[in-house]
């Protein structure tokens, strides 16, 4: 049967300064193309079917040196986009701290799914969008394609969530390095779980901190 490989981007200049990107546009630096070079060797014996980027830069460039010898279209799709972080799009947790007391606590917190930064989505709205992107592409696609895609810390454990029909209360059980990999496979009564987080491709110096 057919897998799903799910990639988080390589790093930008806002991770490594712990700024919180949302959907702002940031690009990937130079280590975050490293990253991907390694893991595009990684995958280069792999096939894939099909390519899905969410269509910020950081993705969608991730996705391109991903895809280099394979002839296939990448397909970008806002739904795939990290959560949305309103007023909190830019600022470190020690800058929310002073202007919110007590508020990143309170987003980190078990069972606070409903919680969203000021002007930001939930943890139940990422889902909502992201599960969209699954059931179209599972439509679109035989069981048995390869499908890799390219997305967001949230928005992959969003994926993992929907693809291995969990619960909402497993969505910050996961956590995830840049440019990781993880595979699902497709079963013909559902799917399961290969592999997460792997960074094996990464040299220590170009592994960053998982979020």
């Amino acid at each position: 049967m057919g897998h799903w490989y799910l990639v988080r981007h390589g790093e930008t200049d806002w991770n490594r300064t712990e700024r919180i990107q949302g959907q702002v546009d940031t690009p990937l630096n130079a280590t975050g193309r490293r990253q991907v070079s390694h893991l595009a060797r990684r995958l280069e014996d792999i096939p894939v079917d099909a390519i899905y980027s969410s269509d910020l830069a950081r993705t969608h460039e991730t996705a391109k040196l991903t895809a280099v010898g394979r002839d296939i279209e990448i397909s970008t799709d806002p739904d795939l986009r990290e959560f949305s972080f309103g007023e909190w799009e830019g600022l470190t947790s020690e800058e929310i701290e002073a202007r919110q007391p007590g508020a990143m606590a309170e987003r980190m917190s078990a069972g606070n799914e409903a919680f969203a930064a000021p002007g930001g989505e939930n943890t139940w709205q990422v889902l909502e969008r992201v599960r969209g992107f699954c059931d179209r592409t599972a439509e679109r696609h035989d069981p048995s394609d390869d499908i890799l895609v390219v997305a967001h810390g949230g928005s992959i454990r969003a994926l993992a969530v929907a693809l291995l029909d969990l619960t909402v209360t497993d969505f910050w059980r996961f956590r995830i390095h840049c440019a990781s990999l993880a595979i699902i496979r497709n079963h013909c009564d559902g799917r399961t779980l290969v592999r997460w987080n792997d960074i094996s491709h990464l040299p220590a110096q170009d592994r960053d901190s998982p979020i």
